[in-house]
């Protein structure tokens, strides 16, 4: 049997390769156009910034590569021609594309049990695994999936940066005390970290500490100072002048010197299968993190960022780095809060890094040998210390605790499951949050405020004024399977509720209107929120009219959209309830009922 969906998507990825080719060199590459159309003064003005860029990124990205367990001259070549791919097809001015530490974390701890233990082997599937999460993205961006991102809810992010912070911080403690730290979770690590406490190099300590004030210190006095460079200039020049390398202290060692050289990742085709998955995963969260990050900074310059170009980007430099020997990359925010508070206003910032990257990577790699490896660990504290935000979690407790808990659950997930297991259960509790909250969703009976337009909770608004013998009910959600069963109880349950109110009432006080002795002769259902229907819930509505006409109660629809109004034809309920009982609005349905009741 053929599969009707087969045709539609064939016709739908000719269609865009036909657009494809038809695009100018100037559409297919929007970036170059954006570049043109940079003022002069704005192009003189970036080219300092890159320098001040690069003097944050060049050492990062020699701990990111340390942090993912790749040589350094991974994450060098890693912040060149890499970024350039970005800054081809983005769209942010701001964002500044290389190794980073969530990227870099979940790098080592996928790739470490496919290597099984060889080096060579290693960093062929970091290539490998750059070039699939380049492939993910082009094809999110080919299919317009670019509202994927919005899985990664707030409190998921607040809650997975928070996890990966820590996580980075106890898996560099080791460099810091001079240990060797196995473990690749955030408790395995602290465990391991605990028993090795006794063979603490003080050597490494003390230079450890002193790197840390430094950092710290002028982080805290010179906000915008390139912290990275300050802390690295200062190990390369405190291990050269006391010989640290002698007493104990690990350093860099040789760094090769060289341009990178393309070539194609040598990997076998069962290793590109048990990459698939994970690169899945870190697509999402790298292009989650982007998006969050572009959208900020580009509210906060007065421009507007395009999700597909993100995808775009962010996949073409992936793609380049598989084929220029770096590692897999995503979005700096380190890197691009340095760009924007520098003054950098267009991706100038970015191709100014790539020269100066370049240019090091080709001449200046032995000033990096006596660099000690405790240096590179201070570097990555210090940027995870900027991820770890106690704030986020207090915001999303003042708007929802169930924010709150989601955010704390999916850290717990990270420092329990690793980054990229704690990633996939954030996500599935996402959406099981979601999924919940149409299940479960919120309701009201209604009624008519004085002096105040239109009908609301008669749960918030006590003086709010109900008719007799009739009941208001607002269901707030899309209307199908998950939660038509739960929908008819609460209808039952809102009508016997009335009534047993409207009995007791009359009980104590003989009454006229029209439902003297408390029973409810219509339901109104206002359906304004209801954008989705299901033939689960056709079924259920058409099984509920009947038994409420059963007991005397009429049912009628209000504020039914269009798109509700035609499925209801097309099921033929519309026809079984009557036409004139779905009323436009809750005012004209109350009008009725009054006309009816009261002749």
């Amino acid at each position: 049997m053929s599969d009707p969906a087969g045709p539609q998507f064939r016709d739908a990825a000719a269609r865009t390769w036909r657009a494809v080719r038809s695009m100018s060199w100037r559409q297919r590459l929007p970036g170059l156009t954006d570049l043109r159309a940079t003022e002069p003064r704005t192009r003189r003005r970036d080219l300092l910034v890159g320098l001040s860029v690069a003097a944050v990124a060049l050492p990062s990205s020699l701990g990111m590569a340390d942090l993912a367990g790749l040589p350094a001259t991974a994450g060098l070549y890693a912040t060149t021609v890499p970024l350039l791919g970005y800054v081809l097809f983005g769209s942010s001015r701001q964002l500044i594309v290389g190794p980073d530490g969530a990227t870099a974390a979940l790098t080592a701890t996928t790739l470490a049990p496919l290597a099984a233990g060889s080096v060579g082997h290693y960093t062929d599937l970091a290539t490998a695994l750059a070039l699939l999460m380049g492939l993910w993205m082009a094809l999110g961006a080919l299919l317009r999936l670019g509202f994927m991102a919005d899985f990664l809810s707030r409190p998921v992010l607040a809650g997975y940066f928070n996890g990966v912070g820590l996580q980075i911080i106890a898996g560099q403690t080791g460099k810091l005390l001079g240990l060797k730290v196995p473990g690749t979770h955030f408790f395995d690590t602290v465990e391991h970290l605990i028993l090795r406490l006794g063979h603490t190099s003080l050597t490494t300590l003390a230079l450890s500490l002193s790197l840390l004030a430094l950092g710290l210190v002028t982080k805290w006095v010179w906000p915008r100072a390139p912290v990275a460079l300050l802390v690295v200039v200062a190990a390369i020049v405190a291990s050269s002048a006391l010989s640290l390398a002698d007493h104990g202290v690990a350093t860099v060692g040789e760094v090769r010197r060289g341009l990178p050289v393309p070539q194609i990742p040598h990997v076998r085709l069962s290793d590109l299968f048990d990459l698939m998955l994970p690169a899945a995963g870190m697509a999402l969260v790298s292009f989650g993190d982007a998006i969050a990050i572009t959208r900020t900074y580009a509210a906060r310059n007065g421009y507007e960022i395009t999700p597909g170009r993100e995808l775009t980007g962010i996949g073409a430099a992936n793609m380049v780095a598989a084929f220029t020997q770096g590692m897999p990359v995503s979005s700096s925010s380190s890197r691009t809060a340095v760009n924007d508070s520098s003054g950098g206003r267009s991706q100038v910032v970015g191709i100014v890094v790539v020269v100066i990257a370049l240019v090091v990577a080709a001449f200046a790699t032995p000033l990096l040998e006596p660099l000690p490896k405790a240096a590179l660990g201070v570097v990555l504290v210090l940027s995870a210390l900027g991820m770890i935000s106690a704030k986020d979690m207090v915001r999303l407790r003042r708007v929802h605790t169930s924010e709150a808990a989601l955010a704390m659950s999916t850290m717990l997930a990270v420092l329990t499951f690793g980054t990229l297991g704690g990633l996939l259960i954030a996500v599935a509790l996402s959406i099981g949050v979601f999924v919940y909250r149409t299940v479960r969703p919120h309701d009201a009976v209604l009624g008519r405020q004085p002096d105040v337009d239109g009908y609301h909770d008669i749960a918030v608004h006590e003086d709010a004024q109900t008719e007799p013998g009739l009941v208001v009910y607002r269901f707030d959600a899309p209307l199908y399977f998950p939660n038509a069963l739960w929908f008819r109880d609460r209808v039952r349950e809102v009508i016997a509720s009335t009534e047993a109110q409207a009995q007791a009432e009359a009980d104590m006080e003989t009454g006229t209107g029209a439902a003297a002795d408390g029973t409810v002769r219509w339901l109104v259902v206002n359906v304004e929120a209801v954008t989705y229907i299901d033939s689960t819930a056709v079924e259920m509505l058409r099984a509920l009219h009947g038994e409420l006409a059963e007991r005397g109660i009429l049912l009628a629809l209000a504020r039914a959209k269009h798109p509700l109004r035609r499925v209801l034809r097309r099921a033929g309920f519309a026809a079984v309830l009557g036409e004139d009982r779905i009323y436009p609005t809750v005012a004209t349905a109350v009008a009725a009922y009054l006309a009816e009741t009261r002749n």
